[in-house]
């Protein structure tokens, strides 16, 4: 049954609270519908909310993605984590920057593991041409500005066995390490959060040249010749990188386009 979202359901369960790098709270809780919504509920009743707090679930069951799609995970399997940022004098015209700061600390984690991290555009991560894990960021604003971000994460930790329509497509650490035993979740939970929170105090969104090179490399196909489909038409192309709205740069023929999400879809 899906814990309700009440601030109750914090105290009926046996969570567990550790201090991060950012002094704040991992909360564990066994199952929720959506770790993003179980986090916006808290940031609507407790005011004001510790930057850094973070509510992980060992079961989600109505996990989101981009685009609308579903995040299917299997329970106690794999990490799905959410956490409040408030970006200090963000832009609503640069709250891409956090996307690409979130996704370069996933990548740096992951990397003490494993190769051949790349992230696709926007906010997927993948190992080679498999899916590993994907980032669902939800800022609320004041103004023009972002007044605080929910960023939810979700990576394929212990997951070995996927339905037929993701077995091509999708991965896990453990099949990558190729270990019999598995890994402990809460605690790539806390390695994650300190990744991503150290290079969130490094980092001057407003000024991102050097996070956004970075994320560039690391683009799943850049520099290479790819199909994408635009308009429902299969197109070739190559990825140049992004602008600073995060729009996809591609160069198809002679000539650089810039796409936002919707209007542009990378086939592998």
């Amino acid at each position: 049954m899906n814990v309700p979202y009440t601030l109750n359901s914090i105290l009926l369960q046996n969570n567990t609270f550790s201090g991060l790098n950012l002094r704040q709270n991992l909360i564990v809780l066994e199952e929720v519908t959506s770790t993003n919504d179980y986090l916006k509920l808290l940031l609507s009743n407790i005011k004001p909310l510790a930057e850094g707090t973070a509510i992980m679930t060992k079961h989600q069951s109505q996990g989101r993605g981009q685009r609308g799609t579903a995040w299917l995970t299997k329970p106690e399997e794999n990490l799905t984590v959410s956490f409040l940022l408030y970006p200090n004098s963000l832009p609503v015209q640069h709250a891409f920057n956090l996307n690409i700061l979130v996704s370069l600390g996933v990548h740096q984690w992951l990397t003490h593991y494993i190769k051949d991290v790349y992230i696709k555009w926007p906010n997927d991560i993948f190992v080679g041409q498999k899916k590993i894990g994907g980032i669902l960021i939800e800022n609320q604003l004041r103004g023009a500005m972002v007044k605080s971000s929910i960023v939810g994460i979700g990576i394929n930790i212990n997951q070995q066995d996927f339905p037929d329509s993701l077995k091509t497509s999708a991965t896990s650490l453990k099949q990558h390490l190729k270990s019999a035993k598995n890994l402990d979740i809460e605690a790539c939970c806390r390695d994650m959060l300190t990744q991503i929170f150290t290079l969130y105090k490094q980092s001057d969104l407003k000024h991102p040249e050097k996070i956004r090179a970075a994320y560039t490399a690391l683009l799943l196909m850049h520099g290479k010749p790819a199909l994408f489909e635009v308009n429902e038409k299969q197109i070739e192309g190559t990825i140049q990188g992004v602008d600073s709205l995060g729009r996809l740069i591609v160069l198809i023929g002679q000539s650089t386009q810039s796409f936002d999400l919707k209007e542009i879809r990378l086939l592998i």
